[in-house]
């Protein structure tokens, strides 16, 4: 990768301030923005959470801070049907998160690029022409279909991306239909949350829509793609998976050896991760190179 200097706004101090916009269906969809101090035409990214995270966990807040202090403004936001409800940091909207389908993942994507380039959000602060989304685990898929459909994302940057959303099994399915709904665990622990059965129609419905690997083809921006080589939530050969479908000439597959999906991170997130510092100066060099 060439070399890029950072802007000057590095080591300025970090404004951050919470905002709430909706959705095309009307969702409330809340956030919140980073910027460095004095920064003004700066260009933006949208950071996406991966499945059962949210916007406060773990290092989300310090991937927003860090983006800012690297010359970006950032927006780290919860998806509507994410499970938690405004000002909350658990899952405390149970019934909303059994709703979430990609679809609805990607109407807020849509919702906040057009809050951007309509000045609503980040206006006077953040340069329209010039947004990158990030998306880590499952919101890196949500990353990098959003930017296949929609001209106003200029760059992609997937981080422990899956190249398929489709990861249920027949016997999964079956149950699924026939009980409703299908219970969600997390790291092998049963919990109180579960897919309805909306979440599978939306699935089958949008098999070609919903295609990863297509969506990679046709991309038309720069795609950086960054993976644990000891990931075992999503297997480094997905990561390749991803790299194999892309134009080349406009791609980069950086696998960060001996680290796992969250980048050595945890819940909470007290202390420096070296990975998630090559992390997160990959993908600034990667968007300041692009946007």
């Amino acid at each position: 990768m060439p070399s890029t200097e950072f802007p000057p706004s590095a080591g300025r101090a970090v404004i951050e301030y919470p905002f709430t916009l909706r959705n095309a269906s009307g969702d409330g969809i809340t956030g919140d923005l980073r910027h460095a101090e004095g920064g003004t035409g700066l260009p933006l990214l949208i950071v996406c959470h991966g499945f059962t995270a949210h916007k406060d966990w773990g290092p989300f807040p310090f991937f927003g801070r860090r983006l800012a202090a690297l010359g970006f403004a950032s927006v780290v936001f919860n998806f509507s049907h994410s499970g938690v409800g405004p000002g909350s940091r658990r899952f405390d909207e149970l019934e909303k998160f059994s709703r979430n389908t990609i679809g609805k993942e990607l109407e807020d994507v849509r919702a906040i690029v057009g809050a951007v380039a309509g000045g609503g959000l980040g206006g006077g602060i953040a340069d329209p022409s010039k947004i990158g989304i990030v998306g880590h685990s499952r919101g890196g898929g949500i990353a990098i279909l959003s930017a296949s459909q929609e001209s106003r994302i200029r760059g992609v940057a997937a981080w422990g991306t899956v190249a398929s959303f489709y990861r249920y099994t027949p016997h999964q399915r079956e149950a699924w239909e026939r009980d409703g709904f299908l219970p969600v665990t997390v790291r092998g622990m049963r919990t109180r949350l579960r897919f309805g059965v909306d979440v599978l129609r939306d699935l089958e419905a949008n098999r070609d829509a919903y295609d990863i690997l297509r969506a990679v083809r046709t991309l038309n921006v720069p795609l950086l793609i960054v993976h644990g080589s000891a990931d075992v939530s999503v297997k480094p050969s997905e990561a390749q998976s991803l790299y194999d479908a892309s134009d080349h000439a406009k791609s980069q597959l950086v696998m960060i050896e001996g680290t796992g999906h969250a980048f050595g991170a945890k819940h909470p997130y007290r202390h420096g991760s070296a990975a998630v510092d090559q992390l997160l100066e990959l993908t600034a060099r990667w968007f300041h190179m692009f946007l």
